[in-house]
């Protein structure tokens, strides 16, 4: 964010203020209040991450975890026990979360990400997949369950080796997916990252919007 005053007028010290922003802002940036006047837009907000790749721009992209890049097609086991990967949710928009019950501000998260899954979870074109890192699994769903939250955890085979696994039987680091923990991403119906987050997002729930704004796209 950035904020600009003792200018001319108010509406160079916005101009300004979108300017210094947009020099480190993957996207562009959306004016909040202009002197004492909120002029935030909820609606072009929602819209943030437009445009959406098309399929066959998808289908060209790398491979990484930068915004624009296709995930890597990671694997794990869900809740029950049965093989997924990210390839299988096409058509969906998919969160992951690597996060560990060892990791505070993991934790400090957890209740409010746990809100937005619970207003999205019924809703098909979502889907949540929530993998511990450095832990056995046993022990993350032990530490939520006193929690009193109710979030299906992947198996992803991390555990204290920080190893994942891919869909081709190929390993990866864990720090090559999340560098630090939690990190979080979003990727859109066809694969490709959106947002990507490293350590803690402030308001889960403030996501909302966007995210029904992605999962509303078509090509």
């Amino acid at each position: 964010w950035s904020w600009r005053g003792d200018m001319a007028t108010p509406e160079l010290a916005m101009r300004a203020a979108l300017a210094d922003c947009g020099g480190y802002a993957r996207r562009p940036c959306l004016a909040y209040a202009l002197d004492d006047r909120i002029v935030f837009e909820p609606r072009v907000w929602a819209q943030a991450w437009r445009p959406y790749p098309s399929a066959a721009q998808a289908g060209s992209a790398s491979i990484g975890v930068k915004p624009g890049q296709r995930f890597p097609d990671l694997s794990w086991r869900d809740a029950g026990g049965r093989e997924r990967k990210v390839s299988g949710y096409r058509g969906r928009i998919l969160i992951l979360h690597f996060w560990g019950s060892w990791c505070p501000p993991c934790r400090h998260e957890m209740p409010d990400l746990h809100t937005l899954y619970a207003r999205l979870q019924a809703d098909s074109n979502f889907r949540f997949v929530f993998l511990p890192v450095r832990e056995p699994t046993a022990q993350s769903r032990a530490w939520l369950r006193d929690q009193g939250l109710d979030l299906p955890l992947a198996d992803a085979g991390g555990g204290k080796q920080g190893l994942f696994r891919l869909s081709d039987g190929r390993q990866v680091a864990d720090r090559d997916l999340a560098r630090a923990f939690p990190t979080s991403y979003v990727l859109d119906r066809n694969g490709i990252v959106l947002f990507t987050q490293v350590g803690p997002v402030a308001d889960w729930v403030a996501l909302e919007p966007l995210l029904r704004d992605a999962a509303g796209a078509r090509d």
